[in-house]
C-alpha cells in the first residue's frame, strides 16, 4: 500500500506551530513543517532583549516604511515559534479563551524606571505572554517531534511547484517535498514573496496587495540611576487622537541587551488606513508599508507624536532622565516641542521606527476557511490574511486565526 501524502505546513512561526498542533490533534495524516530556524532555548528568560541577542533566532528583511523613503531592516523571527519565541511578551489585546492561564497581568515588581514614569503618566500594567514562562507554540510542536507525529525540514521553502491549480511539491534549496495539502504561515512579507516566486500570480490576482504595520516612533530615555528590572517591557498607554484614532505607547527599560543606562519609549498608531505592498520586480522582490499615506493617519500620528513629547518633558520623566533622544541627529526634545506641524510631519516620516507587526499581504486571496482561491489545496493562515493590521500586539489575533483555520482544515481530513 503507497504512503499517504503529508499534509505541508511552510513557516513555524506563531501561525504555523498552532496549525500543526491543531492539525496533529484531529489526523493521523503524517505532517511535515518546512521551517529553518532553530528551537529557541530562551523560553526561561523574561527579559526578551536578551532573547533578541540570539541572532540566530531572527534575519532582517530590507523594507521601505513610506513611499520613497531608504531601506530599513525589518526583524524576522527565524525560530520554532516564530515570534513568539522572541517578542516583547506585550499582550495587549483580549486574551485568546483556549490560553487562558498561560499570560497573566504585569505588577509592580516587573516594572522598571521608565515603566514607573508612564504609569504616573496615565499608563496601565499590560498582560504578558508569560506565567512562569514565555509562552511559545513551537515547544508543542518539539513534543511532536520527538514523538514521531511530526516531521521537520530545517530549510526555508523556495517555490511551490503547481499543475492545473493544484500544488504538487514545496521546493527547499535540497528537497522536494510531495503533499496532498499545503498551508503557508510565513508571514506578510514572505507569504506573498513564495506566493510570487512560484508564479502564482497567473492563478491568483491580489498577491501582496494592503500591506500594513504600526507606524511608529521611539525615543530613547538617558537615565540618572541603572536599575535592576525583570521585564524589559509591562507598563502600556492607550489614548484617541481627535479623529478616534487609537494610539499605543509603551515603556522600555533598556534599549538593547547590553545597554541597561538607557531605556526606550515609543507611541504607534495601531488603526492605521494607509496600505503598501509586497511585489516582485525585475531584480529583486520588493515590499513598502506605504506608511502615513493619508491625511488622516499623517494628522493622528503628529498628534501621537506630540503628546509623547508632553510626556516625556513631565516630571515623572524629569526625576529620571539625564535627557532624551529624539534621533541620530541631535535634535532636542525642546526643538521638537515648537517646530510648525508641515515640519514634524516631515520629521515623524523620516524617523519611523520598524516594529515586527507587519500584516494583510493576503487578505483579499483567500476564502473565508483560509483557501487560497483558485487553487485546489492551498491555505493561508497567518498574519498576511488579516483584514487589517490589529489594533493590540498581532500575535492574539493570529493564534486564534491560525487555530480556526486548522480547525477547519482538519475537519476536510475527517
Amino acid at each position: 500500500m503507497a504512503s499517504q501524502l503529508p499534509i505541508v505546513v511552510i513557516g513555524g512561526g506563531t501561525a504555523g506551530c498552532t496549525v500543526v498542533s491543531t492539525l496533529a490533534s484531529m489526523t493521523t495524516q503524517p505532517i511535515v513543517l518546512v521551517e529553518p530556524g532553530p528551537s529557541s532555548t530562551h523560553d526561561d528568560e523574561p527579559a526578551f532583549f536578551n532573547v533578541l541577542a540570539d541572532e540566530a533566532l531572527s534575519r532582517n528583511v530590507q523594507t521601505t516604511l513610506v513611499d520613497g523613503g531608504d531601506d530599513k531592516p525589518y526583524v524576522q523571527a527565524r525560530a520554532l515559534g516564530g515570534a513568539s519565541a522572541i517578542n516583547g511578551l506585550l499582550l495587549t489585546g483580549e486574551e485568546p479563551s483556549f490560553l487562558r492561564g498561560l499570560t497573566r497581568m504585569a505588577t509592580e515588581a516587573d516594572c522598571g524606571q521608565v515603566g514607573a514614569a508612564l504609569l504616573a503618566e496615565n499608563g496601565r500594567y499590560s498582560r504578558l505572554w508569560w506565567n512562569g514562562g514565555r509562552w511559545n507554540p513551537g515547544r508543542a510542536v518539539q513534543h511532536l517531534v520527538e514523538e514521531g507525529r511530526v516531521t521537520v525540514i530545517a530549510e526555508s521553502a523556495t517555490y511551490l511547484e503547481h499543475a492545473q491549480r493544484v500544488v504538487t511539491v514545496a521546493h527547499t534549496t535540497n528537497e522536494a517535498i510531495e503533499g496532498s495539502l499545503f498551508v503557508i504561515c510565513a508571514g506578510a512579507l514572505s507569504t506573498p514573496a513564495l506566493l510570487l516566486h512560484s508564479s502564482l500570480e497567473r492563478a491568483v490576482s491580489g498577491i501582496g496587495d494592503g500591506l500594513q504595520n504600526h507606524p511608529t516612533i521611539t525615543f530613547t530615555v538617558q537615565l540618572k540611576n541603572q536599575t535592576a528590572q525583570r521585564f524589559d517591557t509591562s507598563v502600556v498607554r492607550e489614548a484617541l487622537s481627535s479623529s478616534g484614532a487609537q494610539l499605543l505607547t509603551i515603556a522600555y527599560e533598556r534599549t538593547n541587551a547590553s545597554d541597561a543606562a538607557n531605556g526606550l519609549i515609543s507611541v504607534s498608531l495601531m488603526d492605521p488606513e494607509s496600505r503598501g505592498g509586497v511585489w516582485r520586480s525585475s531584480t529583486a522582490m520588493q515590499n513598502d508599508f506605504n506608511m502615513l499615506a493619508t491625511i488622516r493617519d499623517r494628522v493622528a500620528m503628529r498628534e501621537a507624536v506630540r503628546e509623547l513629547i508632553s510626556t516625556v518633558m513631565s516630571a515623572s520623566f524629569a526625576n529620571i532622565s539625564e535627557q532624551v533622544l529624539v534621533d541620530s541627529e541631535g535634535t532636542t526634545v525642546e526643538a521638537l516641542d515648537v517646530m510648525k506641524n508641515a515640519d514634524l510631519d516631515e520629521w515623524i516620516s523620516g524617523h519611523l521606527t520598524v516594529v515586527s507587526h507587519a500584516t494583510s499581504s493576503c487578505r483579499d486571496i483567500v476564502e473565508a476557511d483560509g483557501k487560497v482561491r483558485g487553487v485546489g489545496n492551498l491555505y493561508i493562515a497567518d498574519s498576511s490574511i488579516l483584514h487589517s493590521v490589529p489594533t493590540c500586539s498581532p500575535a492574539g489575533p493570529v493564534v486564534i486565526e491560525a487555530a480556526r483555520i486548522g480547525r477547519a482544515i482538519g475537519e476536510t481530513l475527517n
